[in-house]
């Protein structure tokens, strides 16, 4: 009996390292399967190369995942990240197929916000600002909690603007200025509105909203926009000591922004006569 002493504390010593070493072997066995038999295969290669910076490797891949098995569970994430990749490459078009595709399977809530707000911008990317602003638009009625959907209305009136949709731009930028008045989007809201109420040529109710800016948001850019307009719109009037007040408050902005609010010329040359004049009260005696 004593010939089996060795072997029996070759097994205590090194049965439980054999075991292991199986059990492992069988484990990484059934997930290699797994994965071969699964889409798992074609989209963890996909992200792996995706991770690697390869993103022809990467797409390739998720489009052999997707075309094997279309209706697979794991479809609509593969749709997502393959339109995520195609966004990156400022492949726009493809990546609204694919959010689309995405969004008609199960996506977690923010991936389904994301996919929202990538649709849109890729519809304002290409050059079609309508559908631009109606995806925006959506997004921000169908996640009104989210800290997004100031933005999201305030693009919507943008895109509406530039599609010649006035109306609808006003009703958006309305909405930012109303429901969401700490986000930093309501001054530049409010902003658009009066800068499109006064090329519409109604001065007086755009200088209602100038002021109003001022008052809301005496610290934005855009207050300092507005304090310009003012001055100059006093100064239209001839009410040179409320003009000259604006013009000192206009002053204290960087000078792109009194650029930006200076935007024609116009504009450029009444405040440079603002200034001779203003420069002549302050050599002036009293």
């Amino acid at each position: 009996m004593l010939w089996r002493l060795p072997f029996r504390l070759f097994w205590w010593l090194f049965g439980g390292l054999i075991r292991t070493a199986v059990t492992l072997l069988l484990l990484f066995g059934i997930v290699y399967l797994v994965l071969r038999l699964t889409p798992l295969d074609e989209f963890w290669r996909a992200r792996f190369y995706a991770h690697l910076g390869n993103p022809t490797e990467a797409e390739r891949w998720y489009r052999l995942g997707l075309q094997q098995y279309p209706r697979s569970r794991f479809a609509p994430q593969g749709h997502y990240e393959l339109a995520e990749l195609l966004f990156r490459q400022e492949r726009y078009k493809e990546a609204i197929n694919h959010y689309g595709k995405a969004l008609e399977g199960g996506l977690t809530p923010e991936q389904k916000r994301e996919a929202f707000l990538k649709i849109a911008e890729a519809f304002q990317k290409i050059g079609e600002p309508l559908e631009a602003a109606r995806r925006f638009e959506e997004f921000a009625k169908t996640f009104r909690e989210d800290e997004r959907a100031a933005k999201a209305w305030f693009a919507a009136g943008e895109n509406y603007r530039q599609a010649g949709r006035d109306k609808e731009a006003l009703r958006c930028w309305e909405k930012v200025s109303a429901n969401y008045p700490t986000s930093p989007f309501a001054p530049k809201a409010l902003w658009a509105m009066a800068e499109m109420t006064e090329e519409k040529g109604h001065a007086d109710r755009a200088m209602h909203l100038y002021r109003k800016l001022v008052e809301r948001y005496p610290q934005s850019a855009e207050a300092a926009k507005a304090n310009a307009r003012l001055a100059l719109w006093h100064y239209r009037q001839g009410d040179y000591t409320e003009a000259l007040k604006a013009y000192g408050e206009a002053l204290k902005a960087a000078p792109q922004v009194l650029r930006d609010a200076l935007n024609s010329e116009t504009l450029q040359k009444a405040w440079q006569k603002l200034r001779e004049q203003a420069g002549h009260f302050v050599q002036s005696p009293p």
